[in-house]
């Protein structure tokens, strides 16, 4: 190399050293709590954890706590990250006094002040496959809980005015009051054209009122959709439910945002969705599902046999 060329190679070196320090910083450093849990758990938190790292430009540590774990040790192990993302329900005594911003993942996220991404899915998008599944519908009706899941229901007020349906909207603040709402309900509902549904909003408890729901929407053809899977197995219609990997990365996309305090505070829903149907439920109710619209769907039950 002649003497006259050296300056600009050590220039251009320079210029590439500075830009791999720059990426470097831009990196943003995110520690990841989750409970320490049974086999089944730790997959999911482990499958979101990997999701994660599909956002680009983070830097991911994980560690599993527990009851005994401090919040000095757990703040000690967080002191190189600029963000934590806690899966899962964790001890507030290890997350509540963190000198950092906190995002909330991996849970229904049932306070509207929580800030994070919900397991609950995009009303967006419930609302477009209701659509595309059973066009007739007109009413959608659903019961929540205002400080649980009011941030939800505010999505889903823009989502239903998109798909040109009604939403009826009936607030409790007790189950109680939940169970005595789909009572009144239930008669006022009309068959082809409404349909109920059911978030992840605990004033509904689903495990007592979901038999009743069931009987009721096959007898008086009323439209089922949900959250979770299972309740399509024991005969909703449809659910949309979180690809996992990617409700990672939006997850993480979600902390980049909220390490820059950029990100307006509050859950935000899945919108990275599986989605599972019952064709039984859907002959009953009389719609016809083409190989096109199944192929459009993870599940489908009652599942063949293996």
């Amino acid at each position: 190399m002649s003497l006259g060329r050296r300056p600009l190679a050590f220039l251009v070196v320079a210029i590439s050293l500075a830009t791999l320090t720059w990426a470097a910083r831009a990196e943003t450093r995110i520690g990841v709590l989750y409970p320490e849990s049974a086999a089944p758990y730790l997959k999911l938190y482990q499958t979101i954890i990997s999701g994660m790292a599909l956002a680009g430009d983070v830097q991911l540590r994980s560690r599993a706590v527990s009851d005994r774990d401090s919040a000095e040790d757990v703040r000690n192990w967080l002191m190189s990250s600029q963000v934590t993302v806690a899966l899962g329900e964790l001890p507030p005594a290890l997350t509540g006094s963190l000198a950092m911003p906190l995002v909330h993942g991996a849970g229904a996220l049932n306070d509207n002040s929580l800030s994070g991404v919900s397991l609950a899915a995009s009303p967006a998008q419930m609302f477009k496959r209701l659509r595309q599944i059973a066009p007739d519908v007109e009413r959608v009706f659903v019961v929540y809980r205002p400080q649980a899941t009011g941030w939800l229901i505010a999505a889903g007020k823009v989502a239903a005015r998109e798909q040109g349906l009604e939403l009826i909207i009936i607030a409790c603040d007790d189950v109680q009051q939940a169970s005595a709402a789909f009572g009144r309900m239930l008669p006022q509902t009309r068959p082809g054209k409404d349909a109920i549904w059911l978030t992840l909003d605990p004033v509904v408890p689903l495990n007592q009122l979901l038999p009743v729901l069931l009987r009721e929407s096959w007898d008086r053809n009323l439209i089922l959709f949900s959250n979770n899977p299972i309740d399509v197995a024991k005969g909703a219609l449809f659910a949309l439910y979180p690809d996992y990997p990617a409700m990672g990365k939006q997850l993480a996309e979600r902390a980049k945002k909220q390490a820059t305090k950029s990100a307006a505070t509050g859950p935000e829903a899945s919108e990275h969705l599986n989605a599972a149907v019952n064709t039984r439920t859907a002959a009953h109710l009389g719609i016809v599902l083409g190989e096109r619209q199944l192929q459009a769907f993870e599940r489908i039950f009652p599942e063949a046999p293996k």
